[in-house]
C-alpha cells in the first residue's frame, strides 16, 4: 500500500480532503468513492482483493487523486441541505484539481461516486478527459436501482421507514444530518444521462453481474450512447472489490485514449 499525507482545499467555506499519489506532470485520475466509503478505500488492501486501485494505476504511470466527498471522511460535514447542491458537490472536485493545477483529468467513480462523476459531467464537462462509472448508471436513482419505484423518490427518511433498524447502524451517528443530505441527493438524477451522453469524451460503465437493475440498464445505455461496458462476477460490492477483473479493463480503456 502506498502512503500519502492528507491535503485540504476549500470550496464555499467547506473543507475538502484528498490524497495525491504519483509525480506531477503525469496524466491524472480523480477517484470518487461511494456512500459511507472514504478516499483511503481506493488504496486499502482491506477494501481491494489484490493490488489496490491506486497502486495499480501508479504502476501504470498515472498520477492519482482520491477525494473525500462532502459529508465523508476528513471533509466537512455541514448539516444544511443547501450545501449539497449538485453543482457545488461537483465544484468540490474541481477545487481539488485547481489546487493541484490540473486542467483536465480522467474520473473514476463508484456507486455514489459514479453519480458525482455525472454531476461533474453536467456542470464542468470541459474538465473531464474520460469518465469511468462503476456500480452506477447515469440517470438511475436509488429507488430504481433497488426496484422500489413504488415509493417514489427514496429519500433517507423513506428508507428508514422501509428498512429494518440495521439501516441506521451503517452510518456514524454524529454524521447522520450530513449523510441524510447526500443520500437524498442520489435521487436527483434529472439531466445526468444527457450530460454524460453529450460529453464528447470516452465513457465506460461497469457493474457486478448480480446487480438487479443496472446490469441490464448499463448494457442498454452503453449500446444506445456508444459507451463501453463490462461486467464482473458478484453484486454491488463485488463490482468494486474484484480488482483483478476490474483494473485491467479500466487500463485497457484508458490505453485507447490518446494522450494530449
Amino acid at each position: 500500500m502506498l502512503d500519502s499525507k492528507t491535503y485540504f482545499t476549500k470550496n464555499r467555506d467547506q473543507q475538502i480532503a484528498y490524497k495525491q499519489y504519483g509525480p506531477n506532470g503525469n496524466e491524472t485520475i480523480v477517484f470518487l468513492h461511494g456512500l459511507t466509503s472514504k478516499k483511503e478505500d481506493w488504496n486499502s488492501p482491506e477494501a481491494n482483493k489484490g493490488t489496490t486501485y491506486i497502486e495499480f494505476f501508479i504502476n501504470k504511470g498515472y498520477r492519482c487523486l482520491s477525494v473525500d466527498c462532502l459529508s465523508h471522511g476528513e471533509s466537512s460535514k455541514p448539516e444544511e441541505a443547501e450545501n449539497y447542491d449538485r453543482r457545488l458537490l461537483a465544484l468540490d472536485f474541481i477545487s481539488v484539481m485547481d489546487a493541484e493545477k490540473i486542467e483536465k483529468a480522467h474520473f473514476i467513480g463508484y456507486s455514489m461516486g459514479g453519480l458525482l462523476g455525472c454531476c461533474v459531467a453536467k456542470f464542468y464537462p470541459h474538465r473531464i478527459k474520460s469518465l469511468m462509472l462503476g456500480g452506477h448508471c447515469p440517470g438511475v436513482g436509488t429507488a430504481e436501482e433497488i426496484k422500489r419505484q413504488d415509493v417514489g423518490k427514496l429519500t433517507f427518511d423513506k428508507a428508514q421507514e422501509i428498512f429494518d433498524d440495521n439501516f441506521l447502524e451503517q452510518f456514524p451517528k454524529d454524521h447522520l444530518p450530513a449523510i441524510r443530505n447526500i443520500w437524498d441527493k442520489m435521487e436527483e438524477v434529472e439531466g445526468l444521462e444527457t450530460a454524460v451522453a453529450n460529453l464528447n469524451v470516452p465513457v465506460l460503465l461497469w457493474v457486478g453481474e448480480e446487480e438487479p437493475v443496472i446490469f441490464e440498464k448499463g448494457k442498454s445505455l452503453a449500446k444506445q450512447h456508444g459507451w463501453e461496458f463490462f461486467s464482473v462476477e458478484g453484486d454491488h460490492i463485488g463490482g468494486f472489490v474484484n480488482t483483478g477483473s476490474v483494473q485491467p479493463q479500466l487500463f485497457q480503456f484508458l490505453s485507447k485514449i490518446s494522450h494530449d
